[in-house]
């Protein structure tokens, strides 16, 4: 037991030693990579432009200072990405027209699951009340026909 505590607290303190990869690099001021967190990486999957480490990111990071340096406000920079790549490099979609299904369809699979629960609940609860006016002897007998008529079926 005292080596699996120790295992697990020597790989915690490993864990917690190593360095988070999204700095920016000393070159570039930390609105590029403001900006680029909101850009998905062109080549990657699931990896905004700030965390990618692809060749197209490191362009795009460069391009997005020359525009700042420029006096190009945030706006107009991702709005020339969405102009190059269309809206699929924004990291979150937008939420107009079919980007809006997506950020709704969570709250439209909750309800449908909560419209099934409340179904099921009232179900049982009508269930429940049907078995109330039963008595004892009428549930013995009909378990006693079932049970006859399992050991019937039975080889």
């Amino acid at each position: 037991m005292k080596k699996w505590l120790l295992f697990l607290a020597l790989s915690l303190g490993l864990a917690a030693a190593q360095t988070v990869g999204n700095e920016p690099p000393p070159d570039l001021p930390p609105q590029v990579f403001e900006i680029a967190k909101k850009l998905r990486c062109p080549v990657c999957r699931g990896e905004s432009a700030a965390e990618s480490s692809a060749g197209v990111t490191e362009e795009m990071r460069r391009q997005i200072a020359e525009m700042l340096a420029a006096g190009k406000s945030e706006d107009e920079i991702i709005q020339y990405f969405v102009d190059r790549y269309t809206e699929w490099i924004l990291y979150e979609p937008p939420k107009r027209g079919l980007g809006l299904l997506v950020w709704m369809a969570p709250v439209i699979g909750l309800s449908l699951f909560g419209f099934g629960l409340l179904s099921y609940l009232r179900a049982a609860a009508r269930r429940a009340a049907e078995l109330e006016g039963v008595s004892d002897e009428e549930l013995a007998r009909a378990e006693s026909e079932l049970d006859s008529g399992a050991r019937e079926e039975a080889p």
